[in-house]
């Protein structure tokens, strides 16, 4: 990955012209919010939009959001895929991930949609989850964490903004159970965070790979991590890997962690010193190497 980058302040100010260029959609509330924020809402069968906000809209999945859903419909993870995602690209950085596939339908409905509600409703993705809050997280480039703010979103045909049921950002995240996900997402959103603040960065094929699968498909991570290669490259001891693939819980955990260390030498890996020391020098040289790419590929368009 080339360090070569734009520096970017991502402050409140930022944000600020983000949810601006989408209040002119008129869909974000003009306000940033706190974790104590207050807001009324209430969505429920019977209220008369019910289920108009599960159709026209791009759901990306996150890594346990696609761990409760495959879970849920009994199916191994290349099976889920293929029947109900489409790939997509994380916003502002070249990250694979994706989303729902929508039906093909006029509304273009969620596939999981019923007459009755959500058939998944207790293993919904994140998305749903937060809805009518969107979060954020304003990072600056020379932190390794970030602070979460969060937006209302006011849609025209959603009623349940006149309901008079009041929650604070903490309270309606814990009914809905955002904070477990956001809490098992933690160290992929750290790596997601990252590469959006790195600005105009290239990854490399392999790092994009990683990504992809760590995010998307334990199983095929899973025969990576029993290869013997992986195991004796980062000094794990194998009866530890043994109790991890007994439990997959436990096992996404221990993958987002990899995720973060690989890719930018954050977070708390365990992982033999010797082994981290290898590993942070093969990440330079890797880094190097794109930046000596980035400069021949910069001459060589200044020539033509």
């Amino acid at each position: 990955m080339s360090s070569k980058k734009t520096p970017r302040n991502t402050e409140a100010s930022e944000i600020r012209k983000a949810v601006e260029a989408k209040v002119q959609k008129s869909v974000v509330v003009p306000e940033l919010l706190t974790a104590k924020s207050k807001f009324k809402f209430k969505c429920y069968p019977g209220i008369g939009c019910f289920t108009k906000c599960c159709s026209g809209i791009k759901i990306f999945l996150t890594p346990y959001d696609i761990f409760r859903l495959k879970t849920r419909l009994g199916l191994e993870y290349k099976d889920f895929l293929v029947q109900y995602t489409e790939p997509a690209v994380i916003e502002k950085s070249q990250l694979p991930i994706v989303s729902i596939r929508l039906n093909q339908d006029e509304a273009r409905s969620c596939p999981f949609l019923t007459p009755e509600g959500c058939s998944v409703y207790s293993d919904r993705p994140l998305t749903c989850r937060y809805y009518p809050i969107g979060m954020g997280t304003m990072k600056k480039d020379d932190s390794k964490s970030g602070e979460n703010f969060f937006i209302k979103i006011k849609e025209d045909h959603c009623l349940g903004h006149n309901e008079a049921t009041e929650w604070t950002i903490d309270e309606w995240r814990a009914d809905q159970e955002s904070d477990l996900y956001d809490e098992m997402n933690s160290d992929w959103m750290a790596v997601v965070l990252k590469a959006k603040t790195l600005g105009p960065v290239e990854f490399s094929p392999k790092s994009l790979d990683l990504f992809f699968i760590v995010s998307t498909n334990l199983d095929l991570f899973r025969e990576f991590v029993l290869s013997g290669k992986f195991i004796d490259a980062y000094g794990l001891d194998r009866e530890y890997i043994e109790q991890l693939m007994s439990n997959e819980l436990e096992f996404l955990k221990f993958s987002l962690k990899w995720l973060r260390f690989v890719m930018f030498d954050e977070g708390d890996f365990k992982v033999d010193e010797a082994a981290r020391k290898k590993a942070k020098e093969k990440l330079l040289a890797q880094r190097e190497m794109q930046r000596k790419e980035a400069r021949e590929k910069d001459e060589q368009a200044e020539k033509e």
